[in-house]
């Protein structure tokens, strides 16, 4: 429990650290408990599994914050029509998909069964299509960088070439750990 802090809505790091600590707080409570035991069929419940839960509560809630600093980078290209809102909202957008598709890997991690299975072959099939869409808006990005010789287009496609391929090795890492 954290006393005295004064939180102003703008600060999103301390946002963070607040989750942080009472997740850590939290965690140490049940490393520190005696009432039930650590066994094989409540490990997920353990401090383990609570940092789990806690990473993925975490990076859910800054990618939250990257796409809606990405909306407000493209907000900005409407009064201003400089491409580099367009690259930094695409660099904020690279972000915060990176961060989600993590914490779903990490959550899928802390599931058994059919529910799993289920859940990751959902996964994999938007990782893919989201993935394709980036590479096919990245080839018209390109062509557009090579034809007009502008490097804004140029860095733009790259962004998403990146974050279309960090998207497939990840499906590709939860195809590998699920066998889907």
């Amino acid at each position: 429990m954290i006393v005295g802090y004064k939180w102003v809505p703008w600060d999103i790091v301390s946002i963070g650290k607040i989750i942080w600590v009472e997740d850590e707080v939290a965690a140490r409570d049940c490393e520190t408990s005696d009432t039930v035991p650590e066994t094989s069929a409540n490990a997920s419940t353990g401090a383990s599994g609570h940092a789990s839960a806690s990473t993925v509560k975490f990076y859910d809630a800054l990618s939250i914050v990257f796409f809606i600093s990405a909306a407000a980078s493209l907000a900005f290209l409407s009064v201003y029509l400089i491409t580099d809102f367009v690259v930094i909202a695409l660099g904020a957008m690279d972000i915060g998909t990176v961060l989600n598709a993590a914490s779903r890997m990490i959550a899928l991690r802390g599931m058994v069964g059919e529910m799993r299975e289920r859940k990751a072959r959902g996964t994999v099939r938007i990782f893919h299509v989201i993935s394709y869409a980036c590479y096919a808006v990245a080839f018209a990005v390109f062509a557009v960088a090579v034809v007009n010789l502008d490097t804004d287009f140029g860095v733009m496609g790259l962004e998403l070439t990146g974050c279309g391929t960090i998207l497939m090795a990840i499906s590709r890492s939860i195809q590998l750990e699920s066998l889907v």
